[in-house]
């Protein structure tokens, strides 16, 4: 597979797994079980950052997402009662109605 190309087929990323769990059964049979619980105990680890780092940016977006909604509550640009185009002003200068 050629490493500049950033949209590999269906049945080279299937070869690209295989080797990739190939290599990793080979290096696990390579291990002791002292090297292996470590190995398990590391990736837990980073299993858990990843967690945590994924759910700041969800709240961060949620965050983000609330601010910006906030701020859009602007005034109307047309008025609720009868339709009539908004300008500047708390009153409806068709109508008269408070917009």
């Amino acid at each position: 597979m050629d490493v500049n190309n950033l949209n590999p087929s269906p049945e080279e990323l299937e070869k690209l797994i295989k080797k990739a769990q190939e290599d990793l059964q080979a290096a696990l049979e390579k291990m002791t079980p002292e090297e292996r619980m470590q190995a398990e105990q590391k990736a837990k680890e980073l299993i858990e950052a990843d967690k945590a780092s994924m759910q700041k940016m969800i709240d961060d977006a949620q965050k983000a997402l609330n601010d910006s909604s906030s701020e859009k509550k602007e005034k109307p640009n047309f008025c609720p009662n009868c339709g009539a185009a908004a300008e500047d002003g708390k009153f409806c200068t068709y109508c008269g109605s408070p917009l």
